[in-house]
């Protein structure tokens, strides 16, 4: 798994990001970074809905997250969207994207108007190829957390979550040499994200505590013991490569 190098330029992480589902020619790299248009930072807790045109949205720093507001007041999180990732996916089919998606931290994206970006592609259709990779990503993490809510306990959940946030924000070059991360979420959404309560995510962190599998301060996880967490969950990183992960039978 290769990097991007710590510090990189927002842009730069995505590309490298994207290049990573699909070899991008250099021509292509550039054609991108000019289309690219950086927005102005926007405030933890903002909420983006879909629009009517969608353009492509990418997210350069900070943390998003998507979710669904049930009639009773509950919000499930669906997705967590990390630096380098498309906020959403609703301009490949050029319909509105009923997703919702909220800050936690504070962030800037990016963004390419639609029709430039479908110009881009004919132009270069290995945009194509990993955009829709990128794409089979989500609905490929989303499976798994499908598993998660349905077969695996609290303890097991969190551990996979934590698992796979450490395996994409490394590619993104945002993991330190001590294996840290910052995880700006609180333990409600955190609780939002894997169908527990809060009370139910403090305990399950605090059993991760005691036992020295992971440490937090400052917004930060620090990971201690990554192959028991891996072990604990059955984590298998091949549904984020596009590899067939092995199921334990």
């Amino acid at each position: 798994m290769l990097s991007a190098p710590p510090g990189t330029d927002p842009v730069e992480r995505f590309l490298h990001r994207l290049a990573k589902f699909e070899p991008l020619e250099a021509e292509a790299r550039d054609a991108l970074r000019r289309a690219i248009v950086r927005g102005p930072l926007v405030p933890p807790y903002q909420e983006v809905h879909g629009e009517s045109v969608p353009d492509v949205v990418v997210l350069l720093s900070g943390w998003a997250c998507h979710f669904q507001m049930l009639g009773n007041g509950k919000r499930q999180i669906s997705t967590l969207v990390v630096p380098g990732d498309f906020a959403d996916f609703g301009f490949l089919t050029g319909s509105a994207a009923d997703i919702q998606y909220v800050t936690t931290a504070p962030s800037q994206f990016g963004r390419i108007r639609a029709r430039q970006f479908s110009e881009l592609t004919e132009q270069f259709p290995s945009i194509m190829r990993a955009t829709l990779k990128a794409a089979a990503m989500e609905t490929a993490i989303g499976r798994e957390r499908l598993i998660s809510l349905g077969l695996r306990t609290a303890i097991e959940r969190l551990a996979h979550l934590i698992c796979e946030l450490w395996w994409r924000l490394s590619v993104a070059g945002l993991v330190g040499p001590d294996n840290s991360f910052h995880l700006p979420m609180t333990q409600a959404e955190l609780g939002a994200a894997l169908g527990l309560s809060t009370v139910h995510v403090n305990r399950t962190l605090q059993a991760l505590r005691r036992r020295d599998i992971i440490g937090l301060q400052g917004g930060k996880v620090h990971i201690h013991d990554l192959k028991y967490l891996t072990t604990l969950s059955s984590f298998d990183a091949g549904y984020l490569t596009g590899a067939a992960p092995s199921r334990a039978t």
